[in-house]
């Protein structure tokens, strides 16, 4: 298992899980930070679910992941692929 801003263009992944947001400080100690949920729900409505399938499509350092999921190409921030864990799979 390995997050998947770590697979190579050309490698597929079938997603294992969705780790929530980092926390932050608040006033009031740690706390959940409403970003990290957000995320979360816009992952699953571009199709980001357990059990899916990605190909990476493109991985430049410092660049966005570029993947295809679902028949379509989706830009996603390395921060958010680093909390994507998938399983390589070979074809």
């Amino acid at each position: 298992m390995a997050p998947l801003g770590m697979l190579g263009k050309g490698e597929v992944g079938e997603i294992v899980s969705l780790r929530p947001g980092r926390h932050h400080a608040g006033q009031h100690g740690y706390r959940h930070h409403a970003h990290g949920r957000e995320n979360g729900k816009r992952l699953a409505e571009m199709g980001f679910s357990v059990g899916q399938t990605i190909e990476i499509i493109e991985n430049s350092p410092g660049m966005p992941l570029l993947v295809r999921v679902h028949d379509g190409r989706v830009a996603i921030g390395r921060g958010i692929a680093m909390r994507v864990m998938v399983r390589r799979v070979t074809l």
